[in-house]
């Protein structure tokens, strides 16, 4: 199991690794993969909303002392199903809709949290307010700046950003392709001045809720993205389609890929490198975009 982190925004005396802050964004963008949001047999939008939207209500009533706060984690526990995709990664029952419209994901215990009066009331969570205050995903610590600031400038609401935000490796390789492509490195107005190139990253982001090639023991778009190895992407059997390793790869096994023929890999090759040239003349001048 493994420690969560909390919203709104902690306070500048937490040092921030990455140097681009991506739990709270705005009042509709934030993430709250880390408290394991995502990790539920139903990770549907609408699922995951009513359930912020019930724990939130529920915890209007609560009074803010050490047993009742503990009383309404284990009736919260006891509401939600008992397997998860990822037994190891807990779900927090802290979690709710923050905001002054209720419009994005975060914590319940936060001092900033409505009702709360600025008191912290996370070390009441399951892993302890220093966890909370601590610890940030590796995207963090591992995506260039660039890639962060990209996809906080994309996405419009809490949950497509909080599947796509801790997709670290998923993303790297995207944006790393992207570059190659260009013959240099992306800058944030590259995507933010291109109408269409949004579109086509926001596609690209929401491309792991309507993947078709799913293997059969594809979990849901929880990301389970710590790096201890508990849950690794199966690797793509090309020996067996006949087919050589792909060049989107990597790609490929974040999405959790798995082909029943060549045909298969050939069509999902096909719409990675789709993606992929659209955005590189998206964002290139007319005259050199003829070359792609």
């Amino acid at each position: 199991m493994r420690p969560h982190v909390s919203a709104p925004a902690e306070s500048s005396a937490v040092a921030l690794p990455g140097g681009v802050y991506l739990c709270q964004v705005d009042e509709n963008v934030s993430c709250g993969a880390c408290c394991g949001l995502y990790n539920c047999p139903d990770a549907s939008h609408a699922c995951l909303q009513e359930l912020l939207a019930f724990q939130t209500e529920r915890f209007r009533g609560v009074p803010r002392n050490m047993d009742a706060i503990d009383a309404f984690r284990v009736q919260m526990e006891r509401r939600e199903p008992r397997q998860r995709p990822y037994p190891d990664f807990y779900h927090c029952p802290f979690l709710g809709l923050v905001g002054r419209e209720n419009s994005r994901v975060g914590c319940l215990l936060h001092p900033l949290a409505d009702g709360n009066q600025g008191a912290d009331l996370r070390d009441l969570s399951f892993y302890g307010g220093f966890a909370c205050r601590e610890y940030f995903c590796p995207s963090h610590r591992n995506l260039p700046p660039v890639y962060k600031t990209i996809i906080k400038s994309v996405c419009t609401d809490w949950y497509v950003y909080g599947l796509a935000i801790t997709e670290e490796r998923l993303l790297a390789q995207f944006f790393g392709d992207i570059e190659r492509q260009l013959g240099r490195s992306l800058e944030p107005a590259d995507i933010a001045g291109s109408p269409g190139a949004r579109q086509t990253v926001a596609e690209f982001l929401g491309l792991k809720l309507v993947w078709p090639f799913h293997e059969p023991a594809w979990k849901g778009p929880a990301n389970y993205f710590f790096n201890d190895g508990l849950y690794p992407h199966p690797p793509i059997d090309y020996e067996r389609l006949g087919a050589r390793p792909s060049p989107h790869d990597a790609i490929l096994r974040e999405l959790s890929s798995a082909f029943s023929s060549r045909a298969e890999l050939t069509a999902a090759e096909a719409r990675i490198e789709e993606l992929l040239v659209r955005i590189v003349r998206q964002v290139t001048p007319p005259a050199a975009a003829a070359a792609y």
